[in-house]
C-alpha cells in the first residue's frame, strides 16, 4: 500500500504569508474560516445537512489541513471531531484555531498518514474527505483504511474534484501537478467502482459544478491579480504554472468533463473489518 509520506503541504498551509493572505481575500473575503481548495461554508452547510451530523456523531476528517472546516462543522452542530492531516504545519495551525475557538474538547487533530489509520476499527460514525482525495494515488487502499475504523452502518462522504481526462499531453500534463501537491484523478464512475471494491454501499451522488466553477475562476483570477507577490514567495515558474493549472481546470469544467462531486456511502452493518485494531 502507497502512502503520502513525502508529500510537502507546508506552503499551501501557511495562511498568514503576505501572498496567501491576498489570495485568501480575493478568493473568500468573509467567507474565509480557515478552508482550502474550492470549499465555501456553502459546501460545509450542505455536507451537515445531507449526512445529519448531530452533537452525538463522532466525525474522522481526512486531510484536515489547517482544521477550519472541521471547526466550522462542530460550531454548527456541537459533534466531536477527528482531524488526520500529514502536514505538521496544518496540524499545529488547526491545534492553534481549535484552542482560540474554544473547542480543544471537540474538535483533536492527528498528525499521521491516512493511508495507515492510527485509530482502532469502527470507532468513527462519519467519514469526511473535502477536496483533497485528488492527492491520494491508492483510492481503494484509503477507502479500505476508512472502512475499518467506521462503525457498522457508519457514513463516509466524499467531496471531491471529477475529471474525465482528454488523451491529451499538454492538458495531462498542466493538471498532474496539481496546486503544489501532485494530482491523481479520477471518474465519477472510477470513485464510485473504487468505493465499491473497498466494501462501501454507494447512497447518494451529487454534483456540484457551477459553484466549482465559480471557485477556479476566483483562484486563477486571485494569482493574476497577485502575481508579483505570489511570485515573491513561491517563485515565477511555480506562479506561472498555477495560472495554467487553473485556466486548464477550467476549460475542463465548460466542456463538461471536470466537476465536483459529493458521494455518500455506508459501510454495511455485516462487514468484516480486515485490517488489524490499533492498540
Amino acid at each position: 500500500m502507497e502512502t503520502n509520506k513525502g508529500l510537502d503541504y507546508s506552503t499551501l498551509h501557511k495562511l498568514d504569508s503576505p501572498a496567501n493572505q491576498l489570495i485568501r481575500k480575493s478568493i473568500w473575503g468573509d467567507q474565509d474560516i480557515g478552508q482550502q481548495s474550492f470549499i465555501t461554508p456553502w459546501y460545509l452547510d450542505e455536507l451537515i445537512r445531507k449526512t445529519g451530523i448531530k452533537r452525538d456523531t463522532y466525525v474522522l476528517d481526512i486531510g484536515s489541513g489547517v482544521g477550519g472546516p472541521a471547526i466550522y462543522i462542530a460550531e454548527k452542530t456541537g459533534c466531536r471531531i477527528m482531524g488526520i492531516d500529514i502536514s505538521d504545519v496544518g496540524v499545529e495551525r488547526a491545534r492553534k484555531f481549535a484552542k482560540e475557538s474554544s473547542l480543544s474538547d471537540r474538535v483533536t487533530f492527528h498528525l499521521g498518514d491516512a493511508m495507515e489509520m492510527p485509530f482502532p476499527d469502527s470507532t468513527f460514525d462519519l467519514a469526511i474527505s473535502i477536496n483533497v482525495m485528488n492527492v491520494f494515488k491508492d483510492k481503494i487502499g484509503l477507502f479500505q483504511q476508512v472502512i475499518s475504523v467506521l462503525k457498522p452502518n457508519g457514513i463516509f462522504a466524499l467531496l471531491s474534484g471529477t475529471i474525465d481526462m482528454p488523451d491529451d499531453p499538454e492538458i495531462i500534463e498542466n493538471m498532474a501537478r496539481g496546486y503544489l501537491i501532485p494530482q491523481y484523478y479520477d471518474t465519477v464512475d472510477g470513485y464510485k467502482s473504487k468505493l465499491k471494491e473497498a466494501g462501501f454501499r454507494i447512497l447518494e451522488v451529487t454534483e456540484y459544478v457551477e459553484d466549482f466553477r465559480i471557485q477556479n475562476k476566483l483562484w486563477g483570477d486571485a494569482y493574476k491579480k497577485h502575481y508579483d507577490a505570489i511570485v515573491k514567495e513561491q517563485g515565477k515558474e511555480n506562479t506561472d504554472y498555477h495560472i495554467i493549472y487553473f485556466d486548464t481546470y477550467l476549460r475542463l469544467i465548460d466542456e463538461g468533463r471536470a466537476g465536483n462531486h459529493l458521494f455518500i456511502s455506508r459501510k454495511p452493518g455485516n462487514f468484516k473489518n480486515s485490517k488489524e485494531t490499533h492498540p
